[in-house]
């Protein structure tokens, strides 16, 4: 059995000499080896937690032992970088997504008075009241949610959705 390389040695003679009787089946077991091992070594797992880069807890948000969100900060040289992340309230992805900004221009103050004013009494009443922006790298879409039982407002991203009520949105920005 010869198997085409484009122009070159049949596959077997490159790993027999020869003087070696071929065997079909020792060549693949061979080949196979080779390939498995060079897969492995390309997929390595390198896992970090936020206290490798010194991220420092500012707050949480948790139910039942569950962490639904976080915010954390890392102070820079210049600046100061916040990763906000949260459990995508979508039952089919199980997953957290994050949002990563700096405090230049108050951008923690300015995040917490939008999130906030969803709240105000007109701005409630406004059925079109809708706020989109970008946060670091990512366009943010805030609006009013469904939900009958309680005032909430939805926090998305491309990334994944979340809803905060007037008092989480305190929580998390250390006001409550």
């Amino acid at each position: 059995m010869t198997v085409d390389t484009c122009g070159g040695p049949p596959i077997g003679s490159l790993i027999y000499s020869k003087d070696e009787q071929r065997s079909p089946m020792k060549g693949l077991l061979i080949l196979v080896t080779i390939l498995a091992g060079t897969t492995a070594a390309r997929a390595q797992l390198t896992e970090y937690s936020a206290s490798d880069k010194g991220w420092t807890t500012y707050s949480e948000l948790s139910s039942l032992g569950f962490s639904r969100a976080s915010l954390q900060y890392v102070v820079n040289e210049s600046d100061t970088t916040f990763l906000l992340m949260m459990w995508d309230q979508r039952p089919e992805l199980k997953s957290y997504f994050s949002v990563k900004f700096s405090s230049e221009g108050n951008t923690l103050h300015n995040l917490y008075e939008i999130l906030l004013s969803f709240f105000e009494k007109d701005n409630w009443r406004n059925k079109d009241y809708v706020r989109v922006f970008r946060l670091g790298d990512d366009k943010v879409s805030a609006y009013k949610s469904g939900m009958i039982e309680s005032k909430a407002i939805v926090f998305s991203t491309d990334k994944g959705r979340i809803q905060f009520t007037k008092r989480e949105v305190e929580k998390l920005f250390g006001k409550k």
